[in-house]
Parts: structure tokens; sequence; C-alpha cells
């Protein structure tokens, strides 16, 4: 049996699955999850996928941001001053990647809401794909990659 991660690529949600000796792992298709961001004048730009994201190229001005993943979830993110996406990510020792969880900061009056999208479920994780896990946290992250609301 061939112990190597396949390529996400040709697969769909279903067949996204790592079989290990005690422990089945069902993940995402990075390939065919993306943000949209809306815009006050009815554009819409989208990510392209987890590897690329295209998260810098974006506009300040958001109106809504919502992820779509490969299992047909919609996330809508609610309204913040502005947002930082964040990929949390492990990477194996022959290069292949499991994508954890889709950390979305956002940027309240004194504090930071992190949104933690689950991008992968097992049999000892009581989340599932697609669970939003709401956290704060008081301590601004200083980065150029903030991207402000309308």
């Amino acid at each position: 049996m061939d112990k190597r991660l396949p390529n996400f690529r040709h697969m769909d949600a279903e067949q996204g699955k790592i079989y290990g000796k005690y422990n089945v792992v069902k993940s995402i298709n990075p390939y065919k999850c993306y943000f949209i961001a809306h815009y006050p004048n009815g554009k819409k730009i989208r990510g392209r996928n987890l590897f690329n994201t295209g998260w810098s190229e974006l506009l300040d001005g958001i109106t809504l941001l919502q992820y779509h993943l490969s299992t047909g979830h919609v996330i809508n993110i609610p309204k913040f001053k502005a947002y930082l996406a964040l990929v949390e990510v492990s990477e194996g020792l022959d290069g292949s990647r499991i994508f954890h969880a889709l950390n979305i900061k956002g940027m309240g009056n004194n504090e930071v809401i992190n949104y933690k999208i689950i991008l992968k479920q097992d049999y000892y994780s009581k989340h599932k794909i697609g669970d939003i896990i709401i956290s704060k946290d008081k301590k601004l992250i200083q980065s150029s990659h903030w991207k402000f609301s309308a």
C-alpha cells in the first residue's frame, strides 16, 4: 500500500480520506476551497485556493466575506473593522500537506475575534468539517495583510 498522500487536484470531498492504522482523516480538497469578498459597488473578488489564496490582492472596503469549502459549506464571516486570513497547515516529510483550519481574524473595538473554520475531521476530534470555533484575543497582530471593511 502506498503511504504517500494522494494529490488533491483530482479529488472531490469524499475522496479526500487518509487511512491510518487506527484513524481515518477526512479532509477538504484545498484546490476547491476559496473566499469571496463583496464590495459596496457590487464587485466580487474570488480567491484561488488554499495553496495560493490571493489574499494579498484584495482591496480594502469589504462589505461581506464568505468562504466556500469543497464540501459545499458556505461560511459567512460577520462584519468587522478589518480581516486577516491565516491557513493552519502541517507538512509531512514527503512534502504532503494536511489543512487543519482557516483562521480568520476580525478586528473589533478593543479585541480581535478569531473565527477558526475546521477543514479536517478524524476519530479523535470532536469537531467536523465546516465547524466554527470562535475565540477572543486582546492582543492585536501586527501585519500588513489586514483588509479593512467599508
